[in-house]
C-alpha cells in the first residue's frame, strides 16, 4: 500500500512551506526515518524524514515554490 509524504505542518502558524532541496529522487529507495527533503517556512528550516520504507514515486519537484500544508510532495 502506498504512504503519501505530505508538506507538514511544523509550527502552529504554519499554512504553507517551500521545497528547498530533495535528497532523493522517483526510483529511490528509502527506508524509514531517512533524510527526503529540506522545507523552508517564514521562521525555519526544517527537514523532513521518510515516513515509511519503500521506493519513492510521484515526487512534486518544485524547488521554492509555495506548497500548502498537508498536500502530497511524493508517494512511497
Amino acid at each position: 500500500m502506498a504512504t503519501e509524504v505530505i508538506m507538514p505542518k511544523v509550527d502552529m502558524d504554519m499554512t504553507e512551506g517551500k521545497i528547498a532541496h530533495w535528497y532523493v529522487k522517483a526510483g529511490d529507495k528509502v527506508s524509514k526515518g531517512q533524510l527526503l527533503f529540506e522545507i523552508e517556512t517564514d521562521k525555519a528550516t526544517m527537514e523532513v524524514d521518510s515516513p515509511a520504507e519503500g521506493v519513492i514515486q510521484n515526487v512534486n519537484d518544485s524547488i521554492g515554490v509555495a506548497i500548502d500544508v498537508g498536500t502530497p510532495v511524493a508517494w512511497i
